[in-house]
């Protein structure tokens, strides 16, 4: 069974003041019930396509599609079925943390105090916190009032725009948690991050934007195995470096008893080259979406 498509952009693009590239030719799709990460550096066009997914910015061309409706036409139906953290929160600040809530709840009829209640137990939120008022919080706490919220209607889709930006490794934890809940009752996320870890640790699949444009889409296992990953290599003794001449690797370092490699080839041949000598340690870890992206990085740079 093909799931169905929460999100579809056909050749969004936007434009700001001279002709300055937002995104540009910008296609794409979400499917129901996967974790879709938007990775990109600062500047690459991550907010300008979550501005343009909620109608925040109109586009300059092409369009957004969300739950198969058009998102500048029928905007008001396709939001009430959206939760939305920007990369920037500022919560009403003379609300009380509680006042917030509920006022936000108000505005979706699928609220559940319950699931609320749940919510604010997980983020460490205690009666007198909801009692205080938002401008008195630090930015964690904000972050997390504003988290809430985005849960507490058990949207069909979540847009978030770098969601953990100021919280604590627990509270990051906790949002994870909270995040594979979602997913497992069927909720779909597209997710903008430069946190490449987060992405790694929550995404199905991940799109790479470099100055506007789409350079990748794929499984993250599978843009795993685009980088070569790196082997290290500790004799016993000092070994010649002709002796480890090989079409399967690229030698990065070495000297008599360490070598460092990226493996460019069949790994079996590295295998039988290594077994002629006596090994202290080897390690082959496993590379990390950071090496990846900074990979896609390089290629575009140099195109």
């Amino acid at each position: 069974m093909v799931n169905e498509n929460i999100i579809e952009t056909f050749g969004l693009t936007k434009y700001f003041k001279n002709r300055v590239v937002g995104i540009e030719d910008l296609s794409l799709s979400v499917q129901e019930g996967e974790i879709y990460g938007f990775l990109g550096s600062n500047g690459a066009g991550k907010t300008t396509t979550i501005r343009l997914l909620m109608n925040l910015l109109f586009p300059s061309a092409g369009k957004a599609v969300i739950f198969g409706k058009d998102m500048v036409k029928q905007h008001l139906d396709i939001c009430k079925n959206i939760g939305y953290i920007p990369a920037s929160v500022s919560p009403h600040k003379n609300m009380t943390g509680e006042d917030f809530l509920d006022y936000m709840g108000r505005l979706s009829a699928n609220s559940d105090k319950e699931y609320r209640s749940y919510l604010l137990k997980k983020f460490d939120f205690s009666t007198k916190d909801l009692k205080r008022k938002i401008k008195e919080y630090s930015s964690g706490m904000a972050r997390k009032i504003a988290l809430v919220q985005t849960f507490q209607h058990r949207p069909r889709l979540m847009v978030m725009d770098e969601p953990t930006e100021g919280l604590d490794p627990v509270m990051q934890h906790t949002f994870y948690e909270l995040l594979k809940e979602y997913k497992e009752n069927g909720g779909t996320v597209f997710i903008s991050s430069h946190h490449l870890l987060e992405v790694e640790k929550v995404c199905d699949r991940a799109a790479i934007i470099r100055s506007g444009h789409l350079v990748a889409v794929e499984k993250i296992h599978e843009l795993m195995l685009h980088t070569g990953r790196i082997i290290q290599v500790t004799f016993k003794h000092p070994v010649n470096p002709t002796q480890l001449a090989l079409d399967a690797w690229e030698i990065i370092s070495i000297d008599e008893t360490a070598l460092k490699a990226k493996i460019t080839g069949d790994i079996d041949q590295i295998i039988k080259l290594l077994s002629r000598f006596e090994i202290k340690e080897m390690s082959l870890p496993h590379p990390s979406l950071q090496d990846v992206f900074l990979g896609y990085y390089r290629i575009t740079a140099e195109e």
